[in-house]
């Protein structure tokens, strides 16, 4: 695989498109000759430090930039203002990745004593396989899988460890929050989020989630303090390899993990489910260059298993062949990635494709979210019941106490208790009798 970042056009200034190109060539965990030689050309007259910098920081991607700019000798060559936020990013993430691991190493211990299962994804599961457990996988929260049956009593677990969950919008939700989007509220504790999904897919994909939690693999000696381990996973001819020296294990799913060990979903898995989350993000305004190479380290690690004859059939199962389809596109022309005969689309959808992630990716601020009606309406869509859907709206039309306090900035019930007949207008926003897209939330 071999990326060829620097041929694809960006729209913009000419500095624009150097420093997109640079920032290309450094998202990858490791670099042929051709590539080395590449970044030493591009970077011996660049002068774009300020907006690479930005560029980087903006697509969550500093701390791999930076230690990737250190390991190829060209640290030196960064301006003192850009190499001090970059150089500061990499220690943050270093120590943010080791307070996240702990936590979910304490997390995963509690639950599976309990009779849970819990698979990591993306940022932490992601950190400890394919970018070798450095510290260089920035990320804010710790992202645990668990099935849908066990999600709610997972959350009371925690809770009566001392987590504090973000509430739901109305009590009611909680008879309906399994058909809703794919993880329970926000736990937190200690300064460190916790995000229990149920679901990778749309309701189309809950068997797909079953599977995934049954084959699970559990990778073993995983370094709660990133730098000192590299939990990598190797393919063998026979699928996932086990590592050895300091690396990780990897293991088959069945068992407990114990001590310095955790469960992760099976490639074609982990891939279909970042292509997913790819998607989320964008409904919501959110482009990151961290995504996307996610998804190439992914492949570059374990294409063998996942660029098979029947990623067609598990992205159809999924409801995202659309959006796999369009990923696999920027893959091959961004990145290089050799795709299988049959995986191609044509010349002028690869080009529009491709065009739209270049242009994404040098102006991130232009990727625009769905409106609030759009997401209400989906959400509502989601619900496959009359009597959900109306718990749904009842909900959102009459929420708790605790939400009309914050969101009317009240001081007390009685006084969010007034503000209720105001929301009544929403009745007439759900019916399209207020031509607005917002009303409020």
């Amino acid at each position: 695989m071999t990326g060829r970042g620097n041929e694809i056009p960006v729209k913009g200034s000419d500095g624009r498109r150097r420093a997109v190109n640079l920032l290309l060539l450094l998202s990858r965990m490791d670099f042929s000759a051709e590539q080395k030689r590449l970044i030493a050309e591009e970077i011996r007259l660049f002068d774009e430090w300020k907006q690479f910098a930005g560029l980087a920081v903006r697509h969550g991607v500093a701390a791999l930039i930076w230690q990737n700019l250190s390991d190829l000798g060209h640290a030196g060559e960064v301006p003192k203002a850009e190499r001090n936020i970059l150089e500061g990013l990499r220690f943050k993430s270093i120590a943010r990745v080791s307070w996240i691991t702990e936590a979910a190493a304490r997390v995963t211990a509690l639950l599976e004593r309990e009779g849970i299962k819990v698979v990591l994804l993306k940022g932490l599961a992601l950190e400890h396989t394919v970018y070798g457990s450095k510290g260089l996988r920035q990320m804010s929260d710790a992202d645990l899988l668990v099935a849908p049956a066990d999600a709610l009593r997972a959350r009371d677990i925690l809770i009566r460890d001392g987590f504090r969950s973000m509430s739901l919008k109305s009590p009611l939700y909680r008879h309906i929050i399994l058909d809703l989007g794919n993880h329970l509220p926000e736990l937190h504790r200690g300064g460190i989020s916790v995000d229990l999904h149920y679901r990778l897919f749309g309701p189309e994909g809950e068997e797909m989630v079953e599977r995934a939690i049954r084959d699970s693999v559990i990778i073993t000696g995983v370094d709660r303090e990133p730098g000192r381990t590299a939990a990598v996973t190797r393919d063998s001819e026979d699928g996932v390899g086990v590592s050895s020296g300091t690396d990780a294990a990897v293991n088959s799913g069945a068992g407990t993990p114990g001590a310095g060990t955790f469960r992760i979903l099976p490639p074609m898995t982990a891939f279909l489910a970042l292509v997913n989350h790819i998607y989320k993000h964008e409904i919501k305004g959110e482009f990151q260059l961290r995504l996307w190479t996610d998804i190439y380290l992914l492949l570059e690690r374990y294409g063998k298993q996942i660029l098979t004859s029947g990623l067609a059939d598990a992205a159809e199962e999924a409801g995202i062949r659309k959006e796999t389809v369009a990923v696999l596109t920027v893959m091959k022309q961004v990145w290089g990635v050799v795709l299988p005969e049959g995986m191609a689309v044509s010349s002028d959808a690869e080009n529009a494709v491709v065009a739209l992630f270049m242009n994404r990716l040098a102006h991130p601020e232009s990727v625009g979210s769905i409106t609030q009606r759009e997401m209400f309406m989906k959400n509502l869509r989601a619900l496959k019941s009359p009597l959900k859907k109306f718990i749904f709206i009842l909900g959102d039309i009459f929420p708790s106490i605790g939400f009309m306090k914050r969101r009317y900035n009240c001081r007390s019930k009685m006084a969010a208790f007034l503000f209720y007949p105001h929301r009544l207008g929403k009745i007439l926003w759900i019916l399209g009798l207020l031509r607005t897209e917002k009303y409020d939330t």
